[in-house]
């Protein structure tokens, strides 16, 4: 449970393997690279790598074809794919002209039958004139217009008998009437400008539409099967041609993604006189099987392994390495952000203090195992983070309901198995006048045994790095945890033993001086680490600065201890809501609701749930990371391909 240990690799060899080279990286799953130039052994020779990427047209290529054609591009291995890679963009071009002919022959086919059945379907109104269209089209002097009108609109031409034109009622669909409208040319405009203000909706007779309505249904009828069957043709040669292509096209298009990927890994790359140069890091008990992996055959090839921290100019990449049962909660450290290299990894810590904090806000048996069966099945299931998360915490949730004695807000459902194992009811009875106090205190307690934690990895943390400034005089250092230890002692002594430690030499070792020391934090870090001068200001601006400093420290111990008392107030919340749905319950029937409990257990499930989850997470980025975690990390991202992601 740690941070990946990691080794920085440099590459060296002859140019001629310097794409083999890239692709045995790339393959390996656990190269991060870096830009060569940051070489400084070879700063003065280098000569960056700047080439247009020969497999991204092709590429992109393959996935239009895919694409025009419903192939699902999913990686596939290529292994006995008889293509090269110099061979890829001769398949890609040869299928791609067969292909589109095809494809737009296709769509030509299927357009004029779409057109056709449309036209069909409006002739089919026109059934009844009884004239031939040529005809009709033929005369100069009249014009003629098909469509139709909204039925209240037909009854409203007879206002417009004086005006010069004639129409033919010839179907009626619904509230439209279907109609043909005739006028002279010179009239043209007004009246179908007045057709227009009465919602005429015209309709285009096509051109290849000749004779009468009925014989122009005949005539597009034949020739809509005789596209049909143009257009089943086509399906039937595109089928073949795919049946054939399909697996190659795949294995083509997986093979042309990793040799693309593999060569944009050339921009971290650079020459060194005939010479290439690659660099980058991997995980230290990787560097054995990479090394032998990257040399195999390839005589001229050098991998020398140095340590991650050889050149300071490189930021060494995070990788968290935690067991199954912490690895969920990974996710929450990242949401902060990511460890440095030589931080250390709060994810087992997380791990155990949101899974108490959850199970101690959200203590119920019945309730816990839901949530863990739910957290399962979206871990195991659909493959999400959180349903880890969900898991362990139902089991936390289940292990304090026991001891709450709650079974789905039934709080007397273990009364038997309390006397047979432990001789009493209830183990803890959270909603008794009695328990409440000291839940709440229990809370203020354990949120300092928390804050106290987390001061000491700071120390750790500081000591590791040997920064002094840190580690000691700050006030998550040495000097703050005596003084927030020396005044919880003093509280605890004086309030609940009723024993009196304040004494002078109490006061003065214990909290005087160490706030001293936290108030001198920069002068002191200074001294230890040889800065001068030992003020960066003046020591009135600085006196000011720290006096509000100072006071800020003091008011964040207490409100970040004070913040805990939230863990007792949802212990009592969730007692406290599932007592109202117990109360609804009766009040709904005159024994217990069946629906009534269900739907308040699902409801407090979701509800409080998620405001205890975020909640939690609160106390864990806001009283607990602040005081020693940075997040400024830097990724591990090894070079690997995605041959499913569309082509650039």
């Amino acid at each position: 449970m740690s941070i990946e240990k990691m080794s920085l690799v440099t590459i060296r060899g002859d140019r001629q393997y310097l794409d083999e080279v890239l692709l045995r990286c790339q393959s390996s799953g656990v190269f991060h690279p870096e830009a060569a130039s940051a070489l400084k052994e070879y700063s003065a020779g280098l000569q960056a790598m700047k080439e247009d990427n020969p497999y991204t047209a092709v590429a992109r290529q393959l996935a239009e074809i895919a694409s025009n054609t419903d192939i699902d591009l999913r990686y596939t291995d290529y292994a006995g794919l008889d293509l090269s890679g110099n061979q890829l963009p001769d398949y890609a071009a040869r299928l791609s002209t067969r292909l589109k002919e095809l494809l737009a022959r296709r769509q030509e086919t299927e357009q004029v039958i779409q057109t056709h059945k449309s036209a069909l379907a409006q002739l089919q109104h026109l059934h009844s004139l009884n004239t031939s269209f040529d005809e009709l089209f033929a005369c100069r002097f009249l014009k003629f217009r098909f469509g139709r009108l909204p039925e209240d609109s037909y009854s409203k031409l007879s206002y417009y008998s004086d005006r010069p034109f004639v129409v033919l009622s010839c179907d009626r669909e619904g509230s439209y009437r279907w109609c043909m409208y005739l006028c002279a040319g010179a009239d043209e405009q007004e009246i179908d400008g007045l057709f227009a203000s009465l919602y005429f909706q015209r309709i285009r007779i096509p051109d290849y539409a000749h004779g009468t309505p009925d014989q122009a249904m005949d005539f597009i009828r034949s020739d809509i099967t005789q596209k049909e069957a143009e257009l089943q043709e086509i399906r039937d040669q595109l089928s073949q041609i795919l049946g054939e292509e399909r697996e190659r096209l795949v294995q083509a298009y997986s093979k042309v993604k990793v040799l693309e990927e593999a060569f944009e890994l050339r921009r971290y790359a650079a020459f060194v006189k005939k010479d290439f140069v690659v660099m980058g890091f991997i995980p230290q008990r990787e560097r054995q099987a990479f090394s032998r992996q990257l040399e195999e055959g390839l005589p001229e090839v050098e991998v020398a392994v140095r340590e991650p921290d050889s050149d300071a100019r490189l930021t060494i990449p995070v990788r968290l390495r935690n067991n199954r049962f912490i690895r969920p909660f990974e996710m929450f450290v990242t949401m902060y952000g990511l460890p440095s290299y030589r931080d250390i990894d709060p994810t087992p810590f997380v791990a155990v203090t949101y899974i108490l904090l959850f199970g101690l806000m959200f203590g119920d048996l019945g309730q816990g195992a839901l949530i863990c069966l739910l957290g399962l099945f979206l871990q195991h299931k659909k493959g999400m983070p959180l349903g880890g998360v969900m898991s362990r915490i139902g089991l936390s949730s289940m292990v304090f309901g026991f001891l709450y004695g709650s079974v789905f807000g039934y709080e007397e459902l273990l009364v038997p198995v309390h006397r047979a194992l432990f001789g009493v009811d209830h183990l803890i009875q959270v909603m008794a006048p009695a328990t409440t106090n000291t839940i709440l205190l229990a809370a203020v307690g354990l949120g300092a045994a928390i804050i106290i934690a987390a001061i000491l990895m700071n120390i750790t943390l500081g000591l590791k790095q040997k920064d002094w400034g840190r580690a000691v005089f700050s006030n998550n250092g040495l000097a703050g945890l005596i003084f927030y230890v020396a005044v919880l002692y003093a509280a605890v002594s004086t309030l609940a033993l009723g024993r009196q430690v304040l004494t002078p030499p109490f006061v003065i070792v214990c909290i005087a001086l160490p706030l001293t020391v936290v108030f001198l934090q920069q002068p002191l870090s200074r001294l230890t680490s040889g800065q001068r001068p030992l003020l960066e200001d003046t020591v009135g601006g600085f006196a000011v600065e720290n006096f509000f400093e100072m006071f800020e420290v003091l008011l964040s111990f207490i409100t970040n201890t004070m913040s805990f008392l939230r863990v007792g107030g949802f212990v009592l919340s969730h007692a406290g809501m599932m007592a109202v749905v117990m109360t609804l319950s009766d009040m709904v029937s005159a024994g217990a609701s069946p629906a009534v409990v269900v739907l308040g257990n699902l409801f407090v499930m979701a509800m409080e749930g998620l405001i205890v989850g975020i909640q939690v997470l609160r106390l864990e980025f806001y009283e607990v990371f602040s005081r020693f975690f940075e997040g400024d990390g830097k990724p591990f991202e090894p070079a690997v391909v995605d041959p499913s992601a569309p082509a650039a």
